[in-house]
């Protein structure tokens, strides 16, 4: 991360294109400040502190307002028509000192709305939990049933998976730093299922055997016979591709900004993946990891859509990368910002933030990025796209292939 991230700044000082971001970030969000608005004292534009009526009388000036520096209306006004200012001004002069106008001023009626009853907050308890019932009770009255009469866990499966990670997203925020969603609902789930094949009296490996069969969408599609029934995890992974083709909406937002920094994120992401490519298979081979295992890592930094393919093409092992790729994603959201912070990277600098979360965290990290600065997340979408893209290219090259299985010894 560190590799890219100052690879990514160092291309931006070259192409002069890291003050245009920050300037652009830096009208985006406004002229903020730190100090509190209340403590600010303004100087009265006037020092005089009289002013005199059309009648010729001497009333004293009202104090500018230090907040929205208001000009004191004219005697012509009819006070009547004044609301909030305690009522009109009497005659005597005195009646206008602060003391006489702090005990003639009534309060302003605050209009409170009514409290909601029985049936109304019901609703809204309803309304907004409305998905998590709908779940639960296709767990209980559907999945449930189905599984412990005919043996087919995956509607059960997937109702348990999805009620567990409502559960983890709901966690208050300071958890969810160290516990990250994806996290907690997997061990809910592992949990869950290996409970449930339990009382059915299957182990666990028979139980997660049934949550993900291999037979994806596709399979379907192509109407291959006899294909064993779609599992929890295979319904997942087909909404997975959806999902990764749901990240192109922030980048068509900011396509004019992918235009403009074209350069800063298409080579540090072609350089990144080749050098991955190339260089963990060989240092995780040299520590004494597996042959399999260490072309799995070659795909550590991608998207697990696009790392299973890639990993194939190789020869790796499936697993190690499903593990690798998904454990890169939940460090890179829970520690990136910090790590970046520590590298002193501007948290106006989108371009080096979305670029580098985007080749070292890939999905799991975007959507971090989607919900504290969307612009960072389109340049982390592209930069994810790209380095998948061109490490899935590679490996489907048979001289790349052969050369990088040269590096972890020949078959």
């Amino acid at each position: 991360m560190a590799i890219t991230a100052y690879f990514v700044r160092g291309l931006q000082l070259v192409l002069g294109s890291s003050k245009r971001a920050i300037t652009s970030r830096a009208e985006e969000m406004g002229n903020e400040s730190d100090g509190i608005p209340l403590t600010d004292i303004l100087t009265p534009r006037n020092p005089s502190s009289t002013t005199k009526t059309p009648s010729g009388s001497s009333t004293p000036r009202l104090i500018d307002d230090w907040s929205n520096d208001l000009i004191a209306p004219q005697r012509a006004q009819d006070p009547s028509l004044v609301r909030g200012t305690g009522g009109p001004p009497e005659e005597n002069i005195a009646a206008t000192s602060p003391q006489n106008s702090a005990t003639r001023q009534t309060p302003m009626l605050l209009q409170t709305p009514l409290p909601l009853t029985r049936p109304q907050r019901w609703a809204a308890f309803a309304n907004s939990n409305l998905d998590r019932f709908t779940y639960l009770l296709l767990f209980l009255f559907i999945g449930l049933p189905m599984y412990y009469t005919t043996g087919y866990a995956m509607p059960a499966q997937l109702a348990l998976t999805i009620i567990a990670y409502f559960f983890a997203f709901s966690l208050p925020p300071t958890w969810k730093r160290v516990l990250h969603p994806v996290l907690v609902s997997a061990a809910i789930t592992i949990l869950g299922v290996y409970i449930l094949g339990l009382i059915r009296g299957d182990s666990l490996t028979t139980s997660l055997h049934a949550f993900k069969t291999k037979t994806t969408y596709l399979d379907l599609w192509h109407g291959e016979s006899h294909l064993a029934a779609p599992g929890a995890g295979d319904i997942l992974v087909s909404i997975l591709d959806a999902g990764i083709v749901a990240l192109a909406l922030p980048m068509f937002a900011y396509r004019a900004e992918l235009k403009r920094h074209f350069w800063a994120i298409v080579v540090p992401s072609v350089t990144i993946s080749v050098a991955s490519l190339f260089g963990y298979p060989a240092v995780c081979y040299v520590i004494g990891i597996s042959r399999e295992r260490s072309l799995a890592f070659a795909a550590r930094s991608l998207t697990l859509a696009l790392a299973t393919p890639a990993v194939i093409n190789l020869g790796g092992d499936v697993s190690t990368i499903a593990a690798v790729a998904i454990m890169s994603g939940i460090l890179g959201a829970l520690i990136g910002p910090q790590i970046l912070d520590l590298l002193r990277i501007p948290e106006d600098d989108y371009v080096t933030r979305g670029v580098t979360l985007g080749g070292s965290s890939s999905a799991i990290g975007t959507a971090v990025l989607l919900q504290t600065d969307p612009r960072a997340a389109a340049l982390s979408s592209l930069s994810m796209s790209l380095f998948g893209i061109i490490t899935l290219a590679l490996t489907s090259v048979p001289a790349i292939v052969k050369a990088v299985d040269s590096l972890v010894g020949s078959r």
